[in-house]
C-alpha cells in the first residue's frame, strides 16, 4: 500500500497542472475582460480588412472565415502625440516579442528547419525590427503594407516550414477617434472547407484560449507603449 499511496502522490502534480493552469487562464480572461474587448465571429467584423477576392465578408459552404477583433482605448494625452508610426513599431516590437514566447509560437519554431527562419524569434531581432513591407517576423509572418492606420501582416510560411497550411492575415490598427486613441488587434482566418485542418478560431475552446493570449498581449502592448513614450506606468 505504501508503494501505491507513493505513486498517488507522485501523481498529483501530473493531474493538478492542467487544473491550476485553466484555472490560471480563468482568472486571467476574467481580469482582461475589463481591459480588452475580443469578438470572434464567423464573418468581417470590418468590411475593409484587405482579404484576398475569394473570402466574403462572411463564412460561405465554399470558405470558412473567422474574424478576432480585440480593441482597447486610452486618452490620446498619454502617448504626448508621439508619431503614429512610431507607436505602431514600439507595439508590434513589444506584442511580438511577447507571442514569440508562448506555447503558440514555439510549435511554429519547431515546424520550422532553417535557423535563418528560426532566428524571426529572437528577442533582439524582434526589437530591431521597422516592421517595413517584406519584413518578416516569427517565422510566418511577413508585412505585407503599411500606413498611418494599420500594419498588415500575412501569414506566408517560409520554404523550410513542416506544418499544416494555415491562411490569414494579423492586422495591427492603431486610429485616433475624438480625445481617445484605439489599438486593435485583427486575426483573421479562412480555409476552404474540407481542406487542411480546422485552425484555432473554428473551436470554442480554441476561441478562448488564443482570445486570453490576444487580451494580453493586448493589454501589455498598449501599457509598455505609454511607459516608453508617455512617461506614465500602467492604462
Amino acid at each position: 500500500m505504501a508503494f501505491n499511496n507513493k505513486l498517488l502522490l507522485g501523481a498529483v502534480p501530473l493531474v493538478a497542472a492542467p487544473a491550476l493552469y485553466f484555472t490560471y487562464l480563468t482568472y486571467l480572461n476574467r481580469t482582461l475582460s475589463r481591459k480588452v474587448s475580443c469578438l470572434t465571429t464567423p464573418y468581417l467584423q470590418d468590411a475593409t480588412l484587405p482579404v484576398p477576392p475569394s473570402v466574403k465578408t462572411k463564412s460561405t459552404p465554399d470558405i470558412l472565415v473567422h474574424h478576432e477583433k480585440a480593441q482597447k482605448s486610452i486618452p490620446s494625452a498619454n502617448l504626448k502625440q508621439c508619431p503614429r508610426s512610431e507607436v505602431q513599431t514600439r507595439f508590434l516590437r513589444h506584442t511580438m516579442s511577447m507571442f514569440a514566447k508562448s506555447a503558440a509560437a514555439w510549435s511554429i519554431w519547431f515546424l520550422l528547419k532553417d535557423p535563418k527562419d528560426r532566428c524571426t524569434f529572437d528577442k533582439s531581432y524582434i526589437r530591431a525590427l521597422d516592421f517595413a513591407p517584406g519584413d518578416r517576423v516569427c517565422g510566418v509572418y511577413v508585412v505585407d503594407s503599411r500606413d498611418k492606420s494599420r500594419v498588415v501582416l500575412r501569414l506566408d510560411a517560409p520554404a523550410s516550414y513542416k506544418g499544416p497550411a494555415v491562411e490569414g492575415l494579423l492586422v495591427a490598427e492603431i486610429r485616433e477617434e475624438g480625445a481617445e486613441m484605439v489599438f486593435v488587434n485583427h486575426t483573421v482566418l479562412w480555409r476552404r472547407n474540407g481542406e487542411g485542418k480546422p485552425n484555432v478560431l473554428e473551436s470554442a475552446m480554441g476561441r478562448w484560449v488564443h482570445g486570453v493570449m490576444v487580451r494580453k498581449l493586448v493589454e501589455s502592448g498598449v501599457g509598455r507603449v505609454v511607459e516608453e513614450v508617455g512617461g506614465k506606468k500602467g492604462v
